[in-house]
């Protein structure tokens, strides 16, 4: 499925997310999500694509091989998508913009008139541990938008960090972030970054930690809002990690939403339903709702959503409280994804994008 967004002056922007029907073999599944990505691109330019997969270890080099032709950024992490299938698929493209994409810097830069969209990641890691994983990652992030004479604190507005086996590697990894957020100034008197950190294996077997970034250039900081809705979600920093619940990004012609990954958590920062998966899901649709409402967005607006479950036994029950809740016509997909407290049993993260724009500022074109 695809959802599709234009304005009157801006860009058109697309967003796609699918499972694979299974076939003969993972190749043929590999080619048939690249040929209906290109489809449903319908000659949009494909600017990132992210693969959920059953079997990261097998998989990652065929999709690599295969995705190639589609000419833009790829990241694949291990999540088994909960229908049973190989492969779920999300992905983001433009009507227009000139692209500029590395493959062997694992980055992709969009040129606007009036910005520049910058999205990145990294092939391999040479540290061990999650705390060490982590440190480099973001040391990495520092390094490509310092390349592109930005910051972390004033241009890194989104990260999906995947952590294998969050159980026991989690804490490595908060721990190396909020250390290395306080020497640039991010703190909860300042701000943090939208971010989900969620379970996924990544290839080789090693990588306990990858991370996937945006970042944006040719902004004014009063363009960026962080979203949070305190009477149904605490700050994060009340548990420990550092991490906004959303980013709104006002342009002059719309408004972007990132959600971060979401679960079912109180105004106080506790669980909510403990082994309760339809409750849970309820919550964290509500909490999702209130983060949009706030900010001058609602659940209409949502463009793209995933949805990680710890369980996949819990799949049809989570599908019939989504199929009830949100909008039917947005493109989403399922995945096996323990969240960071064993507690959680769902989280979800989105992007959402309205008309609701600022005159102040430039448009997206």
């Amino acid at each position: 499925m695809r959802s599709i967004f234009t304005s009157d002056v801006g860009l058109r922007e697309c967003f796609i997310a699918f499972s694979v029907e299974r076939k003969g073999s993972f190749r043929d599944e590999a080619e048939e999500a690249v040929r209906r990505l290109l489809e449903e691109a319908g000659g949009d330019i494909l600017v990132f694509v992210r693969f959920h997969v059953s079997d990261v270890s097998n998989q990652q080099v065929v999709l690599e091989e295969v995705a190639r032709k589609l000419g833009c950024l790829i990241a694949v992490v291990g999540q088994a998508p909960t229908n049973r299938s190989h492969l779920a698929v999300e992905a983001y493209a433009l009507s227009g913009g000139i692209v500029a994409y590395c493959e062997a810097e694992s980055r992709i830069r969009v040129l606007l008139d009036n910005y520049e969209l910058l999205y990145f990641n990294k092939a391999g890691l040479a540290s061990t541990g999650s705390y060490d994983q982590m440190s480099e990652e973001f040391l990495h992030a520092q390094g490509v938008l310092g390349a592109f004479g930005g910051t972390i604190k004033d241009n890194l507005q989104r990260t999906w960090i995947y952590c294998r086996d969050i159980d026991n590697n989690y804490e490595g990894l908060v721990v190396a972030r909020r250390e290395l957020f306080e020497q640039q100034d991010l703190n909860q008197d300042t701000h943090y970054i939208a971010s989900t950190g969620i379970e996924g294996m990544s290839h080789p077997w090693d990588r306990l930690v990858r991370m996937d970034g945006f970042a944006l250039f040719g902004h004014q900081q009063e363009q960026i809002d962080y979203m949070s809705a305190p009477d149904y979600l605490s700050p994060t920093h009340f548990y420990g990690v550092t991490f906004e619940r959303g980013t709104r990004i006002v342009y002059g012609d719309r408004s972007k939403f990132y959600i971060s990954g979401t679960a079912s958590i109180d105004g106080e920062g506790k669980v909510m339903f403990v082994q309760d998966v339809a409750k849970q899901t309820h919550r964290v649709v509500d909490n999702v709702n209130a983060l949009l409402e706030r900010h001058c967005g609602a659940l209409s607006d949502l463009k793209v959503a995933v949805v990680y479950l710890r369980d996949p036994a819990d799949s049809d029950v989570v599908e019939s409280v989504l199929r009830e809740r949100l909008p039917q016509s947005l493109p989403r997909i399922m995945v096996y994804g323990s969240v960071c407290r064993p507690e959680w049993l769902v989280e979800m993260e989105a992007v959402g994008v309205n008309g609701v724009g600022d005159s102040r500022f430039k448009d997206f074109v």
